[in-house]
């Protein structure tokens, strides 16, 4: 019994060994296995054994590094120079792709993990981005990778002009930008004196525009024309901002430094003198030649120093197109002397097709535009019919006012009376021009067909049939017409004469030509007025001096008959 105890006790032993021995063959061939592949892995992507390490160094970008900002265009490689807190994205392509965020620091390098450290300041985008793939391919030489700048850097740059300061720039900031922001910023005070002080024909800008200085740390100056960078899109007149740069902004100063450009231009005006202005920068500033323009008949009118008088100086622009124009010069471009004005007139009322209708230059008559239109219809009425004249406003305001200077010169306004007459005389002159449409169209009468101008209105009346009665009467208002009936009938229809009314000045005004006439003078017709004045008693002076004027005439006549007789 004991023999079959210790035999199953054996038999197990030999069993469990087996499993165990088993086991530990199948963990060997599983960690080969293991190793195999991971060998495998390795062979097939070359990737570096400290590649884990570097991924764990990364961290991801903040919302702050993403931050974007609008610019006029891509940074050009070649020119955008790097410094301390550009902010870049150094992205590796491979076994692991990841972005990282990467910034220059104040000592003007880039330091990478596990690469080390790039001295990058002052260095092109271009030079920067090939040295720093350059270092990094040296560690990780496996990998694709590459540099972009994410976000610029900001820097300060000073100020000198109307306003001395430091301002915050980035290496994407113009001067246009400073100009913008700080000079004719609403919440300015530069920007109040400006327009109190600029209320101008012409555009006076209190600050140089054109002949404006950056002056770089390593000694360069860049010239900077900001009407030019605006009329060219060229960036040499308009460049980006380095650190160290001063800018300097000066006055305008048109009174000693400008030239004139007026005539068949887009914007005629005084501007602001540059060195090195020429006729193709001129014509850029004035925003280009009209439709009308003649560019073979430009004249430039220069004073000549020992004369004192212009010499006139007859340029074609294809031909002259770099010629230099110089300080005070006065530009004029010609226009077409046959180009086609677009002219038109407007004619209203009794017609059979009103509405606006063109003409030509001094060319078209009254007879011509009514041909247009159709003719008259069985309505119209010739008496009443008017032509009004649209005076250009800026010429009448200026006539009117030398009329008003040459009041001193005349002999017919002798006191207050006559002067406040005379001044509402002037005040109500209105556009009507005198025209007898009955002699015209009935008579043929061709004094009476006037050559038209630009925005005449032609309205052509229908008969109105109405006289209207105004003034010191009991019921002023439109009296219906009655053929061949004198004043006293229309006044009688409205209402008689009031009691302070002066009877003997009433007056008959005509409808076309507004003239005053004495009743029984003129007949009345359609459409014409009838005015009763108000009786005025004279005043105590009036009175006064009337009767001292008659006792020194009497006094006069009986002094001088007592000479005489007492002579004789």
């Amino acid at each position: 019994m004991k023999k079959y105890i210790w035999f199953l006790i054996f038999l197990l032993f030999f069993v469990s060994s087996n499993i165990l021995y088993a086991q530990r063959d199948l963990t060997n061939t599983n960690n080969t296995n293991s190793n195999q592949q991971n060998n495998s892995s390795n062979q097939n992507f070359k990737i570096n054994a400290d590649a884990p390490d570097l991924i764990n160094q990364f961290s991801n970008p903040t919302s702050s590094q993403l931050k974007t900002f609008p610019v006029d265009k891509s940074v050009n490689p070649d020119k955008y120079i790097v410094g301390p807190n550009d902010l870049f994205n150094l992205s590796i392509f491979g076994f692991v792709n990841q972005t990282i965020p990467l910034i220059v620091n104040l000592e003007g390098s880039l330091v990478i993990p596990s690469v080390g450290e790039v001295k990058v300041d002052g260095l092109s985008l271009n030079e920067v981005k090939s040295k720093v793939i350059k270092a990094v391919k040296k560690r990780y030489y496996s990998s694709e990778v590459s540099l972009n700048l994410s976000t610029p850097r900001s820097f300060l740059i000073s100020i000198s002009g109307l306003v001395q300061k430091k301002i915050e720039v980035t290496p994407l900031t113009r001067t246009s930008d400073i100009i913008g922001s700080i000079f004719y910023d609403t919440l300015n005070v530069p920007q109040k004196t400006y327009r109190i002080r600029n209320g101008r024909e012409f555009f006076y800008p209190e600050i140089s525009l054109r002949n404006i200085e950056i002056l770089r740390k390593d000694g360069s100056v860049k010239n900077v024309d900001l009407y030019q960078y605006f009329s060219t899109n060229d960036e040499k007149y308009n460049p980006y901002f380095l650190e160290g740069d001063y800018l300097k902004i000066p006055f305008g100063l048109l009174t000693k430094n400008y030239l004139t450009i007026e005539g068949a231009v887009q914007l005629s005006g005084v501007y602001e003198y540059n060195k090195d202005d020429n006729l193709r920068t001129i014509i850029g500033l004035s925003r280009g030649f009209d439709t009308d323009a003649e560019t073979d008949s430009i004249s430039i009118f220069r004073i000549n120093p020992i004369s004192k008088k212009y010499d006139v100086i007859n340029l074609s622009y294809k031909d002259n197109i770099d010629y230099k124009i110089n300080v005070f010069d006065r530009v004029f471009v010609k226009y077409k002397s046959d180009y086609v004005k677009n002219l038109s007139v407007s004619v209203l009322g009794e017609v059979e097709s009103p509405g606006v209708y063109p003409i030509t230059f001094k060319n078209t008559t009254i007879k011509d535009i009514i041909e247009m239109c159709g003719g008259f219809k069985s309505t119209a009425y010739l008496p009443l019919s008017i032509v009004f004249r649209r005076n250009d406003e800026e010429y009448s305001k200026k006539d009117t006012l030398e009329i008003f200077i040459n009041m001193r010169t005349n002999d017919l306004i002798i006191n207050e009376k006559d002067k406040l007459n005379f001044e509402r005389d002037i005040l109500s002159r209105r556009n009507r021009m005198v025209v007898d449409f009955e002699k015209l169209f009935k008579e043929n009468d061709q004094s009476q067909n006037i050559v038209l101008e630009d925005r005449d209105v032609i309205y052509i009346n229908d008969n109105k049939r109405v006289v209207y009665v105004y003034g010191q009467v009991n019921n002023e208002g439109y009296v219906p017409l009655k053929e061949d009936a004198d004043y006293e009938y229309y006044i009688e229809k409205a209402g008689g004469y009031s009691l302070a009314a002066d009877k003997g000045d009433t007056r008959v005004i005509k409808f076309n030509s507004r003239g005053w006439y004495k009743v029984g003078e003129t007949k009345v017709m359609s459409g014409d007025f009838i005015y009763v004045p108000k009786k005025t008693p004279n005043e105590f002076t009036q009175t006064f001096s009337l009767i001292a004027t008659t006792v020194g005439i009497i006094t006069g006549l009986i002094t001088t008959y007592l000479l005489i007789k007492q002579t004789k």
